[in-house]
């Protein structure tokens, strides 16, 4: 099993695009470490906002929410941003 996330997200402390970034490469690093695959894919010139993509593989769908849902209790628990919009998909491989 494998879920996407897609997710707006809002940096409301970041002053210029070099706290952005610092920010994004600690949220990645977090979730690396979880072994969830991150990247920025939209909005990389915008200093409060930034489009991410997460990708999450598991062995079996309650395993897949799990994680995913994991995830999203580590994203809610982090000041530095706000989630505005959040759009996941699961595909059984």
């Amino acid at each position: 099993m494998f879920c996407a996330v897609r997710l707006e997200l809002e940096l409301p402390y970041a002053s210029s695009l070099k706290d952005k970034r610092q920010t994004l490469r600690s949220l990645k690093d977090r979730l690396r470490r979880k072994n969830v695959s991150v990247v920025e894919s939209d909005q990389q010139d915008v200093w409060q906002r930034a489009t991410v993509e997460l990708a999450m593989a598991a062995v079996s769908r309650h395993a897949a929410e799990e994680k995913r849902e994991e995830v999203r209790r580590q994203l809610l628990n982090y000041e530095e941003l706000a989630i505005v919009e959040w759009r996941e998909e699961f595909v059984k491989l």
